[in-house]
């Protein structure tokens, strides 16, 4: 008898630093999650405010982290002293389709855009989001810009492809665990099906980005996810030339 009760003892002490474990693991999760939706709720006001005394006629990089990330006045200030028309970021890292089209109104169509440059998706399906549903989405936002600023320029990009191959980071590879390449494909035919209903322009750069493998080129990334600035400089005259 004292020789099950010492094991249950150990057992039970052997458990216990894994349930602390997971308990905490969960725990910071579910911080981390609320911290994600009260910084997006944070730069939706932010944006809200600053639309409504920006610029108008201008060209919006709309999108999640990888257009927030991406240093757009700089990158494309040819453009700007070649045409006069500014440019501006109106990315928000973690963001869904979702949440885009709760904020397009306010943030980005209450500025008139001359070029409206939309790269969305990737998030939805880390989200496990239906593609189908990912492009209702996207539609609803096209036809509220057809509807709210009819001589907006609306360029729908292809989502980009994502390197789970040369990561050895574990938050790389977790930040990637629900991302892959054939669902990218899949969404963007529905996308590009979508641009030639809706008669938009669409624009697929992931020739400029792909490896061998059709993977993110190594060079062209710091996690395997966002394109770093070789990443945007590669892409950077392709979307130069479809922009008014």
């Amino acid at each position: 008898m004292k020789k099950h009760k010492t094991l249950w003892v150990g057992m039970i002490c052997a458990f216990v630093p894994i349930l602390i474990t997971i308990f905490l693991i969960l725990f910071v999760f579910n911080q981390v999650g609320k911290m994600g939706e009260n910084e997006i709720l944070h730069k939706t006001q932010n944006y809200e405010q600053l639309s409504q005394d920006s610029l108008k006629e201008t060209t919006v990089f709309f999108g999640d982290s990888i257009t927030e990330l991406c240093p757009v006045e700089d990158l494309y200030a040819t453009y700007t002293r070649k045409t006069g028309v500014p440019i501006i970021n109106r990315g928000i890292s973690a963001e869904t389709t979702d949440s885009m089209l709760k904020r397009i109104e306010k943030t980005v169509l209450v500025m008139k855009p001359k070029n409206l440059v939309m790269l969305m998706g990737i998030n939805d399906i880390a989200a496990k989001v239906d593609n189908q549903q990912i492009v209702n989405n996207i539609k609803q936002m096209i036809t509220l810009t057809k509807q709210q600023s009819t001589k907006t320029h609306i360029i729908l990009q292809a989502v980009y492809p994502i390197n789970k191959t040369d990561r050895e980071s574990l938050f790389d590879k977790f930040q990637l665990r629900d991302r892959d390449n054939q669902t990218i494909d899949e969404l963007n035919e529905m996308l590009e099906s979508l641009a030639k209903e809706e008669k938009i322009t669409f624009l697929n750069v992931n020739s400029y980005l792909m490896d061998k493998n059709k993977e993110l080129k190594k060079e062209y990334t710091f996690d395997g996810l966002h394109p770093n600035m070789q990443g945007y400089l590669a892409i950077r005259d392709a979307i130069l030339e479809v922009l008014d």
